[in-house]
């Protein structure tokens, strides 16, 4: 589905830690709500935890964080790096321009021996976008916000830093990035968005 349905799907919950609720919006993927940042969120209830499974990675219920983004984007890099080109616009098309990922054409041929499969990757990224949106809409028009964890990956998949960098910058959020930017140059992908 379009990223605006799914963050008009996904419910509101508040309360304390345990998860009171849960869904399925796509094969291999379940939100538990209320996330640990729900009452951050405008309105409040927002935030939800992404878990994934995944046969290769052996993953169950699988809480899934930018960490995994990061190692997963530079793991198929490293595997099909002709194929890393078409994994990261196909992510910005599903965060920017809202495309469906279960529209996406991936080729069952190419076997990814030590990442997610590419189709659960999309649909994950996508979940976590909307978590994302919900908490920090107003650093979407610099370019943070849902569109933060893409500009990381984007800088990992092109060469220019490696996950390790990123997961190191992340907590800083957008300063963060914007360091490794200056320090390595922005992506192209990271340009595209921002133009």
């Amino acid at each position: 589905m379009k990223f605006d349905k799914l963050n008009e799907i996904i419910p509101y919950a508040k309360g304390g830690k345990a998860k009171i609720l849960t869904m399925t919006p796509y094969n291999g993927i379940t939100l538990a709500l209320p996330g640990r940042h729900a009452l951050d969120t405008t309105p409040v209830g927002g935030d939800f935890v992404v878990m994934v499974d995944d046969e290769v990675k052996d993953w169950t219920r699988h809480q899934f964080t930018h960490d995994d983004i990061f190692r997963d984007i530079e793991r198929k890099g490293k595997e099909h790096p002709d194929e890393i080109g078409f994994i990261l616009n196909q992510y910005l098309n599903v965060i920017a321009n809202g495309d469906d990922p279960e529209k996406i054409e991936v080729g069952d041929d190419i076997r990814y021996t030590n990442s997610i499969h590419p189709k659960t990757l999309f649909y994950a990224l996508q979940c976590l976008a909307v978590a994302e949106h919900r908490r920090y809409a107003k650093f979407e028009t610099k370019f943070g916000g849902r569109y933060l964890p893409f500009r990381f990956a984007a800088g990992i998949g092109e060469g220019l830093w490696s996950s390790g960098d990123a997961i190191g910058k992340q907590k800083f959020g957008r300063p963060g990035v914007e360091q490794l930017e200056r320090e390595f140059g922005v992506p192209a992908l990271s340009k595209e968005l921002m133009k």
